[in-house]
């Protein structure tokens, strides 16, 4: 009996390692994948987006697995999807780079919050693969980070809460009914009147989630003590939009390349999304006051990008009055990144109408004679590509802006 009682106990670790299910959700916010294949015994799982196409590029992915056993590595394979998407300037389809799928390192989280990354993966055939050693039964893993509408409304609640001079508002929204959250700071009793506005808008493009990590990092600088922080909310109103793509944040899809297009190509007289009509509500409003003064629109880059990047708009196609801010503004964030590539912005040849669709453009085309606006591309796939990392992004461009109006009100008598 106690012969019997001893294998039993001896071999039950083993038993519990080999019964162990893996399994892989997907049925929570931002989640996609389709699992093409999954191996219980060497844990190797296989997945590939499961974006729909007509929203986006089917590019990012973000899974659950739960039931790990924690004494081998965690396999995860992820292919590329061949669909077509969608080219506006020739208007013919176009099949995606592999590389937009594959970062060279994977999000990985314990707990679906905290985000950090995984080794390099290791690209064999047709997939990446990444090698996780797990420390517990469940991990997620993900293109990037995620930052969901969810914790777009949880961000800005969590700030007006905490801080007096900041107020959360709702934007409008969605096509499909979600709520799009958004930041109004503004600190002291100078009226509104004489403030300068400033529009942060991240996330035009739902897999560009880096976006939404500059635009809080941003944020949470602008609300702490630092001493131009504080300049910069007690003289200027500044807006900051998290997220603005909510509908395909949320399904997990791509929103870039998405019909009938994108966010970004939506700034039109008759915007598709109501999201977009909304911005264009509030930008009038302050153009209409004349303190539209700078507006920042923030994106992630190709897989390729390793530099801090910004659009310039051609001097023909700015302002009366803006080129001299523009080119400054340019200086200043050199200064601030140590360098910065700069991506000359004018209309395409083959289909210049698309120029006027692009959202820095028509903010430049409806604004002051004095408004300066920017794309400006976070680079990704790179170690910095953490929440972290893309904070300090966050920080130098609040920076920039403060040392730019800060310098123009010195200058006044």
């Amino acid at each position: 009996m106690i012969k019997q009682f001893l294998l039993s106990f001896l071999i039950l670790p083993s038993c519990i390692a080999i019964g162990q299910e893996l399994k892989v959700a997907t049925n929570f916010e931002s989640g996609s994948a389709r699992v093409l294949s999954l191996d219980q015994q060497t844990q190797t799982i296989r997945i590939t987006p499961a974006g729909d196409p007509k929203r986006g590029i089917p590019n990012w992915w973000y899974v659950r697995i739960d039931g790990i056993n924690t004494t081998i590595p965690l396999v995860l394979e992820v292919e590329v999807r061949e669909d077509l998407i969608p080219d506006e300037l020739t208007g013919q389809g176009k099949k995606t780079s592999p590389g937009w799928t594959w970062p060279a390192q994977a999000a990985l989280s314990l707990d679906g919050k905290t985000w950090k990354q995984t080794a390099e993966g290791q690209k064999i055939n047709n997939r990446m693969v990444y090698q996780v050693q797990p420390a517990t039964g469940t991990l997620w893993l993900a293109w990037g980070p995620p930052f969901t509408p969810t914790d777009a409304l949880n961000f800005v609640n969590r700030i007006s809460q905490t801080y007096s001079f900041a107020k959360a508002f709702i934007l409008g929204r969605s096509l499909e009914g979600r709520q799009v959250p958004a930041l109004q700071i503004a600190e002291g009793s100078k009226p509104a009147d004489q403030r300068p506005a400033i529009w942060i808008s991240a996330r035009h493009h739902a897999w560009e989630c880096g976006g939404s990590w500059v635009g809080t990092g941003l944020a949470e600088w602008l609300v702490s003590d630092n001493q131009q922080a504080r300049w910069l909310r007690q003289h200027a109103e500044i807006f900051v939009v998290p997220l603005l793509d909510v509908d395909h944040v949320a399904t997990g899809d791509g929103g870039k390349h998405g019909e009938p297009q994108d966010h970004n190509l939506d700034w039109s007289d008759q915007p598709h999304w109501p999201e977009v009509a909304a911005a264009q509500k509030r930008i009038l409003a302050l153009a209409n006051e004349g303190r539209m003064n700078i507006f920042l629109d923030l994106h992630n880059p190709a897989p390729g990008n390793k530099q801090q990047t910004a659009y310039v708009i051609e001097k023909a196609y700015m302002p009366e009055k803006a080129d001299p801010r523009k080119l400054r503004f340019v200086d200043l964030m050199i200064e601030e990144f140590g360098g910065l590539k700069q991506n000359p912005a004018r209309p395409p040849a083959e289909n210049p109408a698309l120029f006027h669709r692009v959202s820095v453009p028509w903010v430049l085309e409806h604004s002051n004679s004095n408004t300066i606006a920017f794309c400006i591309e976070t680079p990704w796939n790179t170690p910095s590509g953490t929440p972290e990392g893309y904070g300090i992004v966050g920080q130098k461009l609040g920076s920039a802006v403060e040392k730019l109006l800060r310098e123009e009100a010195e200058k006044q008598p």
